[in-house]
């Protein structure tokens, strides 16, 4: 079920796996899209697995039980974020070494520290029940939405965007500039809308 964002914020659900290249593309497409209109949007994560009770974390994972200890760390930074571009940085760090995602945990503290997590509450919430829950309803949340393909992006509940070997079914196109286009189209909240926004009037 898709959560209201905070402050009438306009919600973007990316619906992806973490050990998967094409997640890592749109990823890497709002690293330059969370600078320019963070302040006017949110980001939820929903995770693409099978629910399995009988698992160590819960889940089954399509990229092996790694994938599912990285998105559990992608879960509980996204949480423990002080802001999104805080969260960005962590997520860029652990996609700068893709391969070791889940495998290393060394990695992701370092990540976590250099991004400015609470590494604390961070690590609490990655190695205890509570990051196990958060992967449960995110999973949960994909389930509920129907979205099979990583990686779907949805703006405000409607899907904007998928790639899946290839950009498809993105009619607004699919570059930074598309999505800040779009995200300050949505926007409909009383703060100040970024400067950048004038350009999409």
């Amino acid at each position: 079920m898709v959560t209201p964002s905070k402050d009438d914020k306009v919600l973007v659900e990316l619906f992806v796996m973490s050990r998967c290249p094409d997640a890592v593309k749109v990823e890497t497409v709002f690293s330059e899209v969370i600078p320019a209109v963070y302040s006017i949007m949110d980001v939820q994560l929903n995770f693409i697995a099978k629910l399995d009770p009988n698992s160590t974390l819960g889940a089954q994972c399509a990229h092996g039980m790694a994938e599912c200890r990285g998105n559990i760390d992608e879960l509980c930074a996204l949480k423990h974020r002080g802001d999104l571009p805080t969260f960005w940085r962590f997520l860029g760090c652990l996609n700068s070494h893709f391969k070791d995602i889940g495998k290393d945990s060394d990695l992701t503290l370092q990540c976590a520290s250099d991004a400015g997590l609470d590494t604390a509450a961070f690590l609490n919430c990655a190695t205890q029940q509570e990051g196990r829950d958060l992967l449960k309803q995110s999973i949960e949340n994909t389930e509920f939405a129907g979205v099979g393909r990583s990686a779907t992006v949805y703006i405000n509940g409607k899907r904007r965007c998928v790639e899946d070997g290839g950009w498809r079914e993105c009619p607004g196109g699919h570059s930074p500039s598309d999505f800040i286009r779009d995200i300050c189209a949505a926007y409909k909240g009383s703060r100040p809308r970024p400067s950048i926004c004038a350009q999409y009037p």
